[in-house]
């Protein structure tokens, strides 16, 4: 096995990692820190989400959002070089966005959770003291992440980008397609099912990816990137020349 067809990819997935804290950890700490209380966007298709029931068991496929997201992307990388920069400018931009629309115009998704049946008299600072080992899960994720940050869903913003990945690369071995297929579809719908976001966070999220898609997918950006760390990985003898 060449581990540099997906070693030439650690220096990228190190910027995505750095512009996550950023742009969702550092505006979470911001929110905290100056009491910002976001926009409630639960009136936006009201009715669906209403319907959507709360599943604490999807709380599995939820927490498993990071070691999948890192799989893909270097399962991506593995099998096209140039299209592991395209999904970067990508990564980038859409991060970048995400992190000025919470920063400006912050949202929040308080009620919605409290509609999970985990707090006790309809109140956010009393979770029920009987909860069971997956409901407690649950409860360490909402304590973990406040309720801010939620339009767009980065969650459903990075699934999608797996996804995306995909349908750069029609080479990928198809045991890795169905992983990130049943993956990426779970995640998604969890973050509906677990009261993490309401049905519009998804939509945009959705939406910024797929315009992303379609515009930079043959950018200069792109282009830039690839030429950038491919000279950085030469130096540090980690490139990969696209051939097996």
């Amino acid at each position: 096995m060449n581990f540099k067809r997906i070693t030439f990819a650690i220096f990228p997935f190190f910027l995505v990692f750095i512009l996550l804290v950023v742009t969702y950890f550092g505006n979470q700490l911001y929110a905290d820190l100056n009491g910002s209380v976001g926009i409630d966007y639960s009136y936006i298709f009201l009715k669906f989400n209403e319907a959507v029931p709360f599943w604490d068991w999807t709380v599995y496929p939820y927490i498993l959002a990071y070691p999948f997201w890192t799989y893909a992307f270097f399962a991506i990388a593995y099998y096209h070089k140039e299209n592991i920069y395209k999904l970067l400018a990508m990564i980038i931009v859409t991060f970048l966005v995400c992190g000025i629309w919470y920063f400006f115009w912050q949202s929040d998704v308080e009620a919605w959770r409290l509609t999970s049946g985990l707090f006790l008299n309809n109140d956010y600072l009393t979770p029920r003291t009987d909860l069971n080992f997956t409901e407690s899960i649950v409860m360490w994720i909402y304590q973990a992440a406040g309720p801010r940050n939620a339009l767009p869903s980065m969650h459903t913003l990075m699934s999608w980008m797996a996804i995306i990945g995909l349908r750069m690369n029609k080479n990928v071995h198809l045991g890795h397609k169905i992983i990130i297929w049943v993956l990426a579809l779970s995640i998604i719908i969890s973050t509906q099912t677990l009261k993490q976001h309401y049905i519009i966070d998804l939509i945009a999220a959705i939406g910024l990816a797929e315009a992303a898609y379609w515009s930079l997918r043959n950018s200069k950006f792109a282009k830039w990137l690839e030429k950038v760390f491919t000279k950085l990985n030469h130096k540090l003898k980690l490139d990969w020349d696209g051939v097996s």
